[in-house]
């Protein structure tokens, strides 16, 4: 159980609390509290869920007793809940999915590779917009970059989520990274490999590494989870850049009928290889990545 103590006057800034499967969040009132105050409570109610309430909880706890004015504490301890019940709506109590941690490891790839070759590793961190369900997963000064993974051998799909991810409106470009990968057991870089040496990075160039912790947590990936994610290790087959115009083949939303929406597909890699441009001349084409997101 975690308990948090409140001025009953401002418990307010608590309503409504979220609900969660496996553990609740109550308002109590003990018989010899003092007049004017009530408790938060976190309580575990199953069992199955001890190992990701432990973290909840510990989160919770550290983010409360760095902020010292108790209005925006209790703001703070809300909004985290929200982002916490988000995080396991959408990831559960288990962790990433295999198609899940490829992506990942796809995003932070890019970020690794490419991106904080080129700009400040801090200014790169924010232009990271996966973890956030933005449309495409990096966005810098007016150009997208969706990022996508496979481990097919041949006949290679890459799968669109909505009508939006491959649209180029309101763009001045947009680009498609793609990472043909293969996975090993116990062999090859980790989900937490790359994690841990994005770290080292970030800590050597004097980012904010804590910026970094939020989009990892928006990403669904937890430090409790790392020895299930070790497991698996990846290894590039090649790496292929499109650019996405207006006869690259996809589905966008000028292209839907009234009513339409939702939509997912998948492209045939094979038919795209017209729109393939060098790595070279795809950095060569990001000036514009000097200046910042």
């Amino acid at each position: 159980m975690l308990l948090v103590r409140a001025d009953k006057k401002d418990s307010h800034l608590l309503d409504p609390l979220p609900e969660f499967r496996g553990f609740d969040v109550t308002s109590l009132k003990f018989p010899d509290e003092k007049p004017g105050t009530v408790m938060i409570s976190l309580s575990l109610n199953d069992t199955g869920y001890s190992e990701i309430f432990s973290v909840l909880c510990e989160d919770l706890f550290l983010l409360s007793i760095k902020q010292p004015d108790p209005k925006k504490m209790l703001q703070n301890f809300r909004e985290r809940l929200l982002q916490w019940k988000q995080f396991l709506d959408v990831n559960g109590i288990q962790g990433l999915s295999p198609e899940a941690q490829r992506g990942l490891y796809g995003e932070l790839r890019f970020l690794r590779d490419v991106l904080f070759h080129h700009m400040d590793v801090t200014k790169a961190i924010h232009c990271w917009q996966g973890p956030l369900r933005k449309n495409q997963d990096f966005q810098v000064s007016g150009t997208g970059i969706e990022v996508k993974t496979s481990i097919a051998k041949q006949h290679q799909k890459i799968y669109i989520a909505n009508e939006l991810q491959l649209d180029d409106n309101d763009l001045d470009n947009l680009f498609l990274y793609f990472l043909s990968l293969k996975e090993t057991s116990n062999h090859g870089e980790t989900l937490p490999g790359i994690v841990e040496s994005i770290r080292n990075i970030i800590d050597l160039k004097n980012g904010l590494l804590s910026d970094f912790e939020t989009q990892l947590f928006n990403a669904g990936y937890l430090h409790k989870h790392r020895s299930r994610y070790n497991k698996i290790g990846y290894h590039d087959r090649n790496i292929q850049i499109f650019r996405v115009d207006d006869n690259f083949p996809r589905i966008i939303e000028t292209d839907l009928k009234p009513g339409v929406g939702d939509v997912h597909y998948s492209i045939d890699l094979a038919v795209c290889w017209h729109f393939r441009i060098s790595q070279e001349d795809f950095i060569s084409e990001l000036e514009w990545i000097k200046n910042g997101c």
